[in-house]
């Protein structure tokens, strides 16, 4: 079995680091790490072993499910570029999703910060969060920010929403909807990995994002109680956001 941790990302001085940490946090499963962004590869060529660059000027979302087109794992996973990974944890995860029903997904639960958002089971349900706590949502599902999915089952239900700039909102709307259709949301059985998240400012471009953009989108849609009947995404929906992402390039 193989996983494709797909990873949009403009900062190519991460990716030999990553593609380190990944070979020994997914034990002996097969797995390759697919770069997607605008930048060079730096020190990791085409025949690096493991590894694809896909050159992509969109924002994150649509990057990451162009990444997805061109990944070849049983799995799709979904982690930051500022993250360290934890030894065996994907590997475990991997353990425990491989014999599920392929419309279970898992939450890759992680700590950013000085949180340790991993040790609270209820930091990953939709009613701790406010701006989760809207009319079709139901207070018990669990939110997914960064995920781990069947690659078929991603791709059949569409995936990401990419009129979602950045990666969040739009896995949130994709667990909870995979939630209410039947499947499962699994935590993942221990922490994947840590971030060096530091607080947003409105200076930032993922966090303009966020305001102006994914999160108007995202109450607007999941205000309405019938809000999982209208849910639909094609997973081509990439290819009809801007190829040139105007938020960071103009």
């Amino acid at each position: 079995m193989k996983v494709s941790i797909v990873l949009p990302s403009i900062n190519p001085h991460t990716w030999p680091s990553i593609l380190n940490q990944i070979e020994t946090a997914v034990g002996d499963y097969d797995f390759e790490l697919v770069c997607c962004g605008p930048s060079p590869c730096g020190e990791l060529g085409p025949d690096t072993e493991n590894f694809k660059y896909i050159e992509d000027f969109g924002c994150p979302s649509r990057s990451f499910q162009k990444g997805v087109k061109y990944s070849s794992g049983d799995y799709i996973a979904f982690i930051p570029d500022d993250c360290t990974l934890d030894e065996g944890a994907f590997e475990e995860a991997l353990d425990f999703i491989k014999d599920k029903p392929r419309n279970h997904g898992m939450v890759l639960m992680y700590d950013e910060g000085k949180g340790r958002q991993s040790k609270d089971p209820n930091y990953w349900k939709s009613s701790t969060h406010e701006d989760q706590r809207l009319a079709g949502i139901q207070p018990h599902w669990i939110t997914a920010p960064c995920f781990m999915y069947n690659r078929e089952y991603f791709i059949e239900v569409g995936g990401l929403d990419c009129g979602y700039e950045h990666i969040n909102m739009n896995g949130h709307g994709l667990a909870y909807y995979t939630q209410a259709k039947g499947g499962q949301i699994h935590l993942s059985p221990r922490r994947i990995f840590r971030s060096s998240w530091t607080p947003p400012t409105e200076a930032t471009i993922l966090f303009q994002a966020y305001l102006q953009n994914d999160r108007p989108r995202f109450t607007d849609f999941w205000s309405q109680a019938d809000a999982i009947e209208k849910y639909k995404v094609d997973f081509d929906n990439w290819e009809k956001q801007e190829e040139k992402w105007s938020r960071r390039y103009g």
